[in-house]
């Protein structure tokens, strides 16, 4: 049989079976740990009518084949052979192989790379800078990641806080993106990733990297509100974009760290909280499950904001604000927006959301009084 075929054949009991019997411990809460970490941040899920094993502290994201390989030190054939002998599909010769006797690598403990072993490796690609790269080729690096327009209408400081965050992989023709401690060193190196199992494109994360550690926080006016978005693609839309913001690493980030926090540098800010809508259908289970873990994530974050909030917070439901961009049933995100736009000016991008918020507070207190 084909890994395809016997995934198939798996839902997500059967494969939280598998990694019970490896020794995973899968708590009803449903994160667990496949390393060794403080906090478990591994679950499993379902996408594309496959089910998916995801660890958001390392940046992996497989099927159970995957995952047997990764941290169980599996080959294709061996990770296979155990899938079919816990399915009873196996044959008599394969089902006589002794189930391997593999503890989890919780054992060995993975560490994390070095800043000059992440150093080492962010050196080998190519600043966005005509001296290495044409302008054609620069262009087609960042249309990839945001329309160019943006590049060309930001400001020094946006563009230059931009090439410090993106870089090019030559040997992938990838755009490759950096997110940073709050010390400033670089945590971890995202690659524009074009996945032909799932047939989409994905942010591929550095392995042996904490990609979910730190939130990436960017204040340029203390008078504007503070927009909190998700992930490295609204990142580095709002680095053009010179405004405010507090990007979350994920949308089950629950917990802001003294470090983070004080770049807000106690000044009081309103937030304006763009979140992701992943999903079209909100009557579906999935969107459902989705707004309830958004709701959730943003009750933790909110009460740690509390000494910064100026007046309110307000979650803005992008697909009801921004109805007249063209394919607004495409957006989810911030850099969505700008894909669908035709606004393709930094400037005015910016002051357009400004005024988005600035409107909506100026008729909702109108209207109080």
């Amino acid at each position: 049989m084909t890994f395809q075929e016997l995934n198939d054949l798996l839902d997500k009991e059967a494969v939280k079976d598998i990694l019970s019997n490896l020794g995973i411990k899968i708590p009803k809460s449903g994160n667990f740990s496949l390393r060794a970490e403080k906090t478990p941040s591994s679950s499993i899920y379902i996408s594309r009518g496959k089910v998916k094993i995801k660890d958001f502290g390392s940046g992996f994201n497989g099927d159970i084949f995957d995952c047997l390989k990764e941290y169980f030190n599996m080959d294709n054939t061996s990770a296979k052979q155990y899938v079919m002998n816990y399915l009873g599909l196996s044959d008599d010769e394969v089902r006589s192989i002794p189930q391997p006797a593999i503890k989890p690598i919780k054992e060995e403990i993975k560490q994390y790379l070095s800043q000059n072993e992440i150093l080492a490796v962010w050196n080998k690609y190519i600043p966005l800078q005509t001296k290495y790269l044409s302008a054609q080729k620069i262009a087609e690096v960042i249309d990839k990641l945001i329309p160019v327009e943006y590049f060309k209408t930001a400001k020094k400081e946006s563009k230059l806080a931009f090439l410090r965050a993106v870089k090019y992989d030559p040997t992938q023709n990838e755009p490759v993106v950096a997110t940073f401690s709050p010390a400033g060193e670089i945590l971890t190196i995202r690659h524009r990733r074009y996945k032909v199992y799932d047939n989409i494109i994905k942010w591929k994360s550095l392995k042996n990297t904490p990609a979910n550690k730190y939130t990436q926080i960017r204040i340029t006016n203390p008078a504007d509100p503070i927009f909190i978005i998700e992930g490295t693609h609204d990142y580095i839309t709002a680095l053009l974009l010179d405004i405010n913001f507090i990007a979350l690493p994920s949308k089950t980030y629950k917990q802001f760290k003294n470090e983070e926090l004080a770049l807000l540098k106690g000044n009081k800010y309103d937030f304006v909280v763009l979140p992701d809508l992943d999903f079209k259908n909100q009557t579906e289970e999935k969107y459902k499950k989705f707004i309830k873990e958004l709701h959730t994530s943003i009750n933790a974050l909110i009460p740690q904001l509390e000494a910064f909030i100026k007046d309110e917070v307000f979650i803005m439901n992008m697909r009801q604000v921004f109805t007249y961009f063209k394919g607004i049933e495409a957006v989810k995100d911030l850099s969505d927006l700008c894909l669908v736009s035709d606004m393709y000016d930094s400037t005015y991008m910016k002051i357009w959301l400004l005024e988005s918020f600035i409107y909506r507070e100026y008729y909702i207190k109108g209207v109080k009084k």
